[in-house]
Parts: structure tokens; C-alpha cells; sequence
């Protein structure tokens, strides 16, 4: 038997022959004095005095983050003035808007509404990946786009993509012991159709629709290749070939 546990049967014991020895003054009887005991024996309760009290959860952290990448990849700016800053190790921040770059004199912010596009090499692909300011295309309604767009398909009709972050509460039932314990950030990536400068939510349904024309070939094509239009490299591949049609 360990230490702890001999101290702990001791301890448990000497309080039983303590109630015990003052039966005739307590009002106390055989099963509350058992409960009592149950209690004290209970690793999950603390006792304070004549109270015992549950221990409280721990309070909540938050789960994930923000940037777009979590880690520093060489990358070349056009700011709105036109001028470069080029090879700067950089993170991106979405919900802020913002760059982190690195510089021998420490980390130095850039707004993203001072820059107009950027492109960074993908560390897994080794591929350039160009993205352009929100602001400079639009909504069906005519308003401006917010944040930064990644360019996946260029042409008549483009490809582009965003990356949203959604802030989810710590949701943990005590009673029931479900839920979680921690706040979440959780990115979500949307893809758009991009036409003479307005881009669209993909259709889940009628997807040569997302084009102007050439329907009946968009069609064969999905089928004649069982593209996967949940998959950006079958979406690319897509793209590619309608730009590719006279």
C-alpha cells in the first residue's frame, strides 16, 4: 500500500472512532456518519470546513488561430502606390487584416488595406500563390470584397478562394459532462467565381452555370472525368479547361 493511501485510510478511520466516541452527544446516526466518511473518501470534492464543494472546471482557453499561415513564407508585395517590398518573411493575420514581417530589428505590422496583391511561394508545393486585395472586385450587389482573395485559376472566367474564421464559445455542460471546454477559432475556406470583376458562391447544383457559355461542353467534361467539384484541383482543372475553349 502506498503512502498516501495508508495516510488516507488513517485519516478516515480516526474520524469514524472520533464520531463514534461522541454518539451520545451527537445527533448524528450510523448512516450519516457513513456518508460522511464516502464524501471524505471522494478525490473529486474538497472539503471546507462543514462543506464540501465541488471543484470548479478550469477556466477556458482558445483553441487554433487566425493566420493564414502559421509560419513565415518569403513574399513579395504591390503596395497601392505601386512600389515592391520583395523577399520578406511574413504572416498573415485574417481576422485583423494585418502582416507580420520579420526584420533583424524584430517584427514590424503592414495594414492590409495599404497593399494591393502579394504572392508567396507554398512551402508544401514549392508554387508561387498570388493574392489580391478584397477591395479591388465585388459583391453581385456592387459592394466591395473585404480581406485578401488567393487567385487558383486565371482567365475569362477565374478561380479564387478566401478563408473566413469563425469564433465558436466554449459550450461544456457540467451536468451532463458534453460540450467543450475551450473556446475555438475555426477556419472555413469559401470559393467564388470570378466575371468581369464580380465573383459568386460556387452552385451546388447546375455548375455550368458559373459560365456564360459553352454549357454543353462544361457538362461532358464533368462527367467524362467524375470531377469531384469539392476538390479545388478538380475545380481548377475545370476552370482551366473553360478558359482553355474559343
Amino acid at each position: 500500500m502506498s503512502k498516501q493511501g495508508f495516510i488516507l485510510i488513517f485519516g478516515m478511520a480516526w474520524a469514524f472512532v472520533a464520531v463514534s466516541q461522541n454518539t451520545s452527544n451527537s445527533t448524528r446516526t450510523f448512516m450519516q456518519n457513513k456518508y460522511l466518511l464516502e464524501r471524505m473518501s471522494n478525490p473529486e470534492m474538497l472539503v471546507t470546513g462543514a462543506s464540501v464543494q465541488t471543484l470548479p472546471p478550469a477556466p477556458p482557453d482558445v483553441i487554433g488561430d487566425d493566420m493564414l499561415n502559421t509560419y513565415f513564407q518569403k513574399t513579395t508585395f504591390l503596395l497601392n502606390d505601386s512600389s515592391l517590398l520583395e523577399g520578406l518573411p511574413v504572416k498573415y493575420y485574417i481576422t485583423r487584416n494585418e502582416f507580420d514581417i520579420k526584420t533583424k530589428t524584430g517584427l514590424r505590422a503592414l495594414k492590409g488595406d495599404r497593399v494591393k496583391s502579394f504572392v508567396w511561394i507554398d512551402s508544401a508545393t514549392k508554387k508561387p500563390q498570388v493574392f489580391i486585395n478584397g477591395q479591388l472586385v465585388k459583391h453581385e450587389d456592387g459592394t466591395p470584397g473585404s480581406g485578401f482573395f488567393q487567385l487558383i485559376t486565371e482567365g475569362k472566367v477565374g478561380l479564387i478562394k478566401q478563408t473566413e474564421v469563425f469564433f465558436k464559445e466554449a459550450n461544456y455542460h457540467v451536468a451532463l459532462n458534453v460540450g467543450s471546454l475551450d473556446h475555438k477559432l475555426i477556419k472555413k475556406v469559401h470559393y467564388y467565381s470570378l466575371y468581369n470583376n464580380v465573383f459568386k458562391p460556387l452552385p451546388k447544383k447546375k455548375f455550368e452555370t458559373v459560365f456564360p457559355d459553352h454549357h454543353p461542353e462544361i457538362q461532358r467534361f464533368i462527367r467524362i472525368n467524375t470531377l469531384d467539384l469539392a476538390r479545388e484541383d478538380h475545380l481548377q482543372a475545370l476552370f482551366d479547361y473553360y478558359n482553355s475553349l474559343k
